[in-house]
């Protein structure tokens, strides 16, 4: 890191992650600082550039968090043992299950007792991801979708294909939250071109879900979106996450901690919805703060709350 230059790794140009890293750098704007924002460091790929030294500062979500604090999956190889947080950033976020109504299915169980050949979007196909749990659960595969005829499509921010648009989608599983994303743009032309159904978790999935990603039991509220008709048991991961190494000078992390505090109100005209609550700032599972962080929250008088999550 040069004299007054900063790099922070968030994801796709437009997502939550992003945006996060466009409130850093206008924050420390004026005080002659040039922030350059990066998204190649997309979903799992966040933790090992703030590792590597690829990027000063980092944007992620506790989902991630809580992959690379147990080492699971797509996050192997992450370590959150160097690592330690500036800000805890709120954003509303559940997930969301739906199929088109057309096909009258109301639960995954039909689809296999049916053994129907269905069009999934869903993020990445690995053991382990919400998909797999999700389809388990529900006593099939991906594997078994495909053998009947089915198809995966895989869901992300830089996913150029317009599967939706041409409905050649029949069931969708992901990240459902206000605002036209990159991401979240599948779920407006998705409920506005289709009649989309979307259906209830059981509580036992929200358990297995919660158990396995981090993520808190919430509710999608209704009407969010076409087709949401009532509020929807789901699970939440409601925090954003900027972080660094701990060896990041202790004047430079406070300075981004002083600089977003007194910058709050951008979180407020953003594309998607964000909250800097000051009760919540200072607060995650995870990771501990910087030393220079928690020094200026406890001098503002904000709350601290010591990381409980396995691996923190």
């Amino acid at each position: 890191m040069k004299d007054k230059d900063l790099v922070v790794a968030t994801s796709t140009i437009g997502e939550p992650w992003w945006t996060c890293g466009e409130v850093i750098q206008e924050s420390l704007a004026p005080l002659g600082w040039n922030v350059t924002v990066v998204h190649e460091s997309y979903s799992h790929l966040n933790i090992p550039w703030i590792m590597q030294r690829k990027a000063d500062v980092g944007v992620t979500s506790s989902r991630h968090l809580a992959g690379a604090a147990e080492k699971k999956g797509i996050h192997e190889g992450s370590d959150l043992s160097e690592l330690v947080a500036i800000a805890t950033i709120v954003r509303p976020n559940w997930l969301g299950l739906a199929v088109r109504r057309e096909l009258g299915v109301g639960s995954l169980d039909e689809v296999r007792e049916r053994r129907l050949p269905m069009r999934i979007l869903a993020g990445g196909t690995e053991r382990g991801g919400e998909l797999d749990v999700v389809l388990r659960h529900h006593g099939f595969t991906l594997d078994d979708v495909v053998s009947w005829g089915g198809q995966h499509f895989r869901w992300s921010g830089r996913m150029k294909g317009s599967y939706v648009r041409d409905g050649v989608v029949d069931v969708m599983l992901g990240n459902i939250y206000a605002g036209y994303t990159p991401h979240g743009r599948f779920w407006y032309e998705a409920t506005i071109l289709n009649d989309m159904r979307f259906l209830d978790f059981a509580p036992t999935l929200i358990g297995e879900l919660a158990r396995e990603f981090g993520y808190t039991t919430g509710v999608i509220p209704e009407g969010l979106f076409p087709g949401v008709d009532r509020d929807i048991p789901s699970v939440q991961q409601e925090n954003l996450l900027i972080y660094c190494r701990k060896d990041l000078p202790g004047e430079v992390a406070g300075l981004i901690a002083r600089a977003v505090d007194e910058h709050a109100d951008l979180f407020k005209v953003q594309r998607s919805p964000f909250y800097y609550e000051r009760h919540q700032i200072g607060r995650n599972s995870y990771l501990p703060l910087h030393p220079a962080v928690e020094s200026y929250y406890k001098r503002k008088g904000y709350p601290i709350q010591t990381p409980s999550r396995p691996g923190a």
